[in-house]
């Protein structure tokens, strides 16, 4: 038996960690900023628990994609296996095939809330993170994508971040371009997957495979999106598959409707880009801001699949809260009043009702040093006395 006496009571597991109250606060207000702006997109926001059965969660579709990072447990009262939610698109998937399932699509939704990975990732040491996003359950168009895209973007620029860039890329392009090709085993095509995973051209042209080449040019695309989508189309090989060719002119598609509704923002493309695009399907985008390592959100299109069996191509975008704060500014201090114990609750109260942030002390009026002390101490900005209120 351990003794009490050994255990450090402070100590929290690797990847979890306290909110104090000023990152509490600003948590708090990017939260409602990037909800709000949602909304004003037509977003509903919906709030699913933070544990389902595992059967359920973890179903085919965005659930399945993150089996191996997700924390399970047993229910005592039913003796069924839960799992502890690694991402919320599952969940939001599976309200909009089930308790949502008769409402006409295109359905738009909104969430937030925590998750609890097994495995941090190998930018952020967190392993309890925030998610905020949105889902366009129903889409089926480049249109489509490109509005989730879009209020992303103008959520982030309504939360305080002014320099944005967006990474599109088509998760699938390498199966499809491989597709008809000898067995996953064979040792050109692990080759080839690796060096497209290190982003190695030089290394990809050497292979002997049809598509060699066309890879290296994927791979060494100069990031000026515009201009070289509509090259890229124009250089397609004439045996490159027909699925391969209409994924790159969605690709071209997507960045031109961008690039119209949101023309601040710098654009490239990317196409053979993968991590993390466990169950995306057609064009994925990442959303970056200099000084973040790692993005900001990602997105993209993805099948929806719930144990009815009903399913809808959908596009939907997460937004990781711990990046976003590294990103937006450093709030303003806002003000707070601080009252001398004998002013009273009353005082108190009619101040939270006129709109002022205050705080009692427990000092009487007449000890000025003792309520210096308790305001600098409350974070206090004003005072309140019997003249009126006056700034510290």
């Amino acid at each position: 038996m351990v003794s009490k006496t050994t255990i450090n009571t402070t100590l929290l597991p690797n990847g979890l960690g306290d909110v104090l109250p000023e990152e509490t606060l600003k948590r708090r207000q990017i939260i409602n900023t990037i909800m709000d702006s949602f909304s004003r997109f037509g977003y509903a926001d919906v709030s699913p628990p933070l544990v389902e059965y595992e059967d359920t969660l973890l179903a085919d579709g965005p659930g399945a994609a993150l089996a191996d990072n997700t924390f399970r447990l047993m229910d005592p009262v039913t003796r069924r296996m839960l799992a502890l939610r690694s991402d919320m698109t599952a969940q939001i998937a599976r309200i909009a095939t089930s308790r949502m399932g008769h409402l006409p699509r295109p359905l738009r939704l909104s969430y937030y809330g925590h998750v609890l990975r097994i495995n941090p990732d190998p930018v952020n040491p967190e392993r309890q993170l925030v998610q905020i996003g949105a889902e366009l359950i129903g889409a089926s168009t480049i249109h489509h994508d490109a509005e989730v895209a879009t209020i992303a973007l103008e959520s982030l620029s309504r939360a305080g971040i002014s320099q944005l860039s967006m990474d599109l890329n088509v998760p699938r392009l390498l199966d499809v371009l491989l597709a008809d090709e000898a067995s996953e085993d064979d040792a050109t095509l692990r080759a080839l997957r690796e060096a497209v995973s290190r982003k190695d051209s030089a290394a990809a042209a050497r292979l002997p495979h049809p598509q060699a080449k066309f890879i290296q040019m994927l791979l060494e695309l100069p990031l000026n999106t515009m201009a070289n989508a509509a090259q890229m189309l124009k250089d397609l090989p004439s045996d490159l598959p027909e699925m391969a060719k209409a994924m790159l002119g969605e690709l071209a598609e997507l960045a031109a409707v961008i690039a119209a509704a949101m023309p601040q923002i710098a654009l490239t493309i990317d196409p053979l880009e993968r991590r993390g695009f466990d169950y995306h399907q057609g064009v994925g985008f990442s959303i970056f801001t200099p000084g973040v390592r790692g993005e900001l959100g990602r997105g993209g299109r993805y099948r929806t699949l719930a144990g009815s069996g009903n399913s809808d191509l959908s596009t939907g975008v997460t937004l990781y809260l711990e990046r976003v704060l590294q990103a937006t500014p450093s709030m303003d201090k806002s003000e707070k009043i601080y009252l001398a114990a004998d002013y009273g609750l009353t005082v108190l109260v009619e101040l939270t009702r006129a709109g002022h942030h205050a705080v009692m002390g427990a000092a009487s009026s007449d000890d000025q040093a003792a309520c210096q002390r308790e305001a600098e101490a409350a974070g206090a900005t004003h005072f309140y006395t019997s003249q009126g209120i006056q700034k510290i």
